[in-house]
């Protein structure tokens, strides 16, 4: 079977980790290169977490590219407060033997699209790929699809219309869903259904691998952060299930839609609107509606526990 070429481009984030450690554990995939974008933490900080990252999984044949460090519109916010300082949960790590290429992000992208078809596994703000549409007006026609992890259709988790991915660049976000490329969108109501509990984060340290301690490491502060957002320590798996989608397209249920995202609006900036109208049906547009958590956890499970970081 031939494999699926990738680029994952992101904000890393801890979601963001376990979403690049399950793309780097899965044979099905042939992880290209890892974009970096600012988001959740700044460029320099998302930057070196995809290095570490890349380590961390015995994956130094991966190579990370730097790409924006501001969106379109100037600079938002990030989400320190959830993910760490860092971005990685505030832990010690080794100095990653990792180079950034000396290649941007965006010319990478358009680079490996030349070279033959790329899924982008789009799990931060749409920066970057807003950009390469704006440098490369044929990107979109070389593309064999996009998954994103963002959006929401009934409440956000910055304000109550925006998801952070979307709230982040509005107007990058507008770029890419009002290009010609065919879209698989993960929304905040499909991620929510994907979680880890304490129970699967004692089994995760539990198989005495460096890959399992961090983390599990990693996400107890996230843990932290949801018993104080939602009142439970359930562990959102949102970018993951971008992840998840590119490895089995049949695991999440989706329905075609038409989007529109929100630029302006004083308490609908970032907001994103799907018409689930069955005019849409066949829409090149698809949003995720439905996963089966225990599915999930299983299969991350089985591969997070092959991965071995270099001695």
């Amino acid at each position: 079977m031939a494999l699926t070429r990738i680029v994952i481009d992101t904000d890393p984030g801890v979601d963001d980790a376990v979403a690049i450690l399950l793309a780097l554990a899965s044979p099905e995939l042939e992880v290209l290169g890892i974009t970096c974008v600012a988001g959740n933490v700044d460029l320099e900080k998302t930057t070196l977490n995809a290095q570490r990252l890349v380590a961390l999984a015995g994956r130094s044949d991966v190579p990370v590219f730097r790409g924006c460090a501001e969106p379109l519109a100037g600079p938002t916010g990030t989400a320190a407060e959830v993910h760490g300082f860092d971005g990685l949960g505030d832990l010690e790590w080794p100095t990653p033997r990792v180079e950034v290429n000396e290649l941007g992000a965006v010319e990478f992208l358009y680079r490996e699209l030349t070279r033959g078809r790329v899924t982008i596994v789009a799990i931060g703000p749409l920066t970057n790929l807003a950009t390469l549409l704006v440098e490369y007006p044929d990107a979109a026609d070389l593309v064999e699809r996009v998954v994103i992890m963002g959006g929401a259709s009934f409440h956000g988790n910055v304000t109550a219309a925006a998801e952070f991915n979307i709230w982040a660049d509005p107007e990058a976000a507008a770029i890419v869903f009002n290009a010609s490329w065919r879209i698989d969108v993960m929304p905040l109501d499909l991620t929510h259904q994907a979680f880890l509990t304490d129970a699967n984060l004692e089994e995760l340290r539990s198989w005495g691998t460096e890959v399992g301690q961090r983390v599990a490491d990693m996400l107890e502060p996230y843990a932290a952060f949801h018993l104080e957002w939602y009142q439970n320590r359930d562990l959102i798996m949102h970018d993951a299930m971008a992840v998840y989608e590119v490895i089995d397209p049949t695991a999440i249920v989706k329905s075609g839609v038409e989007v529109e995202i929100e630029t302006d609006g004083l308490f609908s900036r970032g907001a994103t609107h799907f018409s689930r109208s069955h005019r849409h049906a066949t829409s090149t547009t698809r949003v995720g509606t439905f996963v089966d958590n225990d599915r999930f956890v299983d299969l991350l499970k089985s591969r997070l526990a092959t991965l071995r970081s270099p001695n």
